[in-house]
């Protein structure tokens, strides 16, 4: 479940342009080549692109209508906001504001787009009007994958995610686990606890 709260000076981001916007955002960050398409589709479903005007806008630097500013707040379950979520998702939301504006080099060489990442503690999200914990949302996202009827074929050196069909490299891979003589990797820590659970592992 993540919300990217997009506030944007430019006043020309409105209506079908900012509906243009938001939606080359979404797309950006959950068009993952790693992970099959039945998840990223359902990660879509739990994301949300919103695009703001503040009334007011004051910083320094060249003048918003030269060169407008962006700041992007992403929420996210606590569990998900650590380095690694950071260093993924910086460059992704960054870039895909950037190819919208058509400056592919702006946005990379001036602090004009800020990222910020929120995380939200354990039981402060909710869904289906309750309670939603950062396992039971994993859950939800990769309802539809089926690792055993994965047929993708997977390099040598690398592993697939079971709960979220994620590809890996084994060797540099951080989270991982045996279960039946068998390592088995995984792309996150919640990922691996479900797993964990579902087949009743420590």
């Amino acid at each position: 479940m993540m919300t990217i709260d997009l506030y944007v000076s430019d006043p020309t981001l409105t209506g079908e342009r900012g509906q243009a916007l938001a939606a080359h955002v979404l797309h950006t960050i959950t068009a993952a080549d790693a992970a099959p398409d039945a998840v990223m589709a359902r990660a879509r479903e739990f994301t949300h692109v919103l695009v703001h005007h503040p009334a007011a806008w004051a910083t320094g630097g060249p003048s918003l209508s030269g060169a407008p500013r962006y700041l992007a707040r992403v929420t996210v379950p606590g569990s998900w906001a650590g380095p690694g979520f950071g260093d993924g998702i910086f460059p992704l939301i960054t870039d895909a504001i950037a190819e919208f504006e058509g400056d592919q080099q702006r946005l990379r060489t001036d602090p004009h787009c800020v990222v910020q990442i929120l995380g939200v503690r354990e039981h402060n999200l909710g869904t289906t009007g309750r309670t939603t914990t950062a396992t039971e949302l994993t859950k939800m996202m990769t309802a539809d994958y089926d690792s055993d009827a994965d047929t993708r074929d997977i390099p040598d050196g690398y592993g697939v995610d079971p709960v979220c069909g994620m590809t890996l490299e084994i060797a540099t891979a951080e989270f991982t686990l045996t279960h039946n003589g068998e390592t088995r990797v995984f792309c996150a820590p919640v990922c691996r606890k479900v797993f964990a659970e579902e087949h009743t592992l420590t």
